[in-house]
């Protein structure tokens, strides 16, 4: 009879190693999951922008003003401050 309750005990522990490890598991999953998705919509627009590069030179024109600063010939190129001027400070300050 002893032996027969410690073979219950034993087999109720790893029941309930069991649902403990297949509960990280579940977790785990989830979160890999939700990155897939995430990956799968960076991979979608990456495409996008590969095929409007391929496609369209407005594109290309695009990429070279906003991040080469390219201009075309004759174009004037006006930049103004983004922060705030450094008189005008000094003068709201007095």
């Amino acid at each position: 009879m002893a032996v027969l309750a410690a073979l219950v005990l034993w087999a109720a522990g790893e029941a309930a190693s069991g649902v403990v490890a297949l509960r990280q598991q579940e977790a785990a999953y989830q979160c890999e999951a939700a990155r897939v998705k995430a990956l799968e919509a960076q991979n979608r627009e990456l495409n996008r922008q590969v095929h409007a590069l391929q496609s369209d030179p407005n594109a290309i024109e695009d990429i070279a003003r906003k991040q080469l600063h390219l201009t075309r010939p004759g174009e004037v190129i006006f930049t103004y401050p983004t922060g705030p001027a450094a008189g005008g400070a000094a003068r709201a300050s007095r």
